[in-house]
């Protein structure tokens, strides 16, 4: 189960790494993108400059930090996911035709493949706070 876990933190955090590092290519263009969403939309340039911060540190901290520092990492990204999700199927629900923004410009359009993929990476963040819990030997 160790094995399993530190593969599923290596994949996390290192896709929220690159997904950050990517957004911070070109904020202006992930604010539109944001934007797009119709979800608040005058928050979207502070989301542009914050988001991709959040998820390098998130990121680094799944991969790198001692275990209690990796659970509150392993926390934020499945809360970013859970975010995630439910902005993707709003959008989707209301018709709104925008590009996901998950990968800087070239993600291209959201549809129900980005909300499996989304409810996938969630998943896998919680099988990590699992297995992380379980090696800690506290129980929930």
């Amino acid at each position: 189960m160790k094995w399993i876990a530190l593969l599923l933190r290596v994949v996390l955090g290192g896709l929220f790494v690159f997904a950050g590092v990517v957004k911070l290519g070109d904020p202006t263009q992930f604010a539109i993108e944001v934007g797009n969403y119709r979800l608040w939309p005058q928050l979207a340039p502070y989301v542009a400059v914050l988001l991709p911060a959040i998820e390098i540190g998130a990121g680094l901290g799944l991969v790198l930090l001692p275990l209690r520092w990796r659970q509150a990492s392993t926390l934020a990204v499945a809360g970013l996911m859970l975010v995630f999700t439910v902005a993707v199927s709003l959008a989707l629900g209301r018709g709104i035709n925008v590009d996901c923004g998950c990968f800087g410009g070239q993600s291209g359009p959201i549809g129900a493949l980005t909300v499996a993929r989304d409810v996938a990476l969630l998943s896998a963040a919680l099988a990590v706070l699992i297995l992380e819990r379980k090696r800690a030997g506290t129980s929930s």
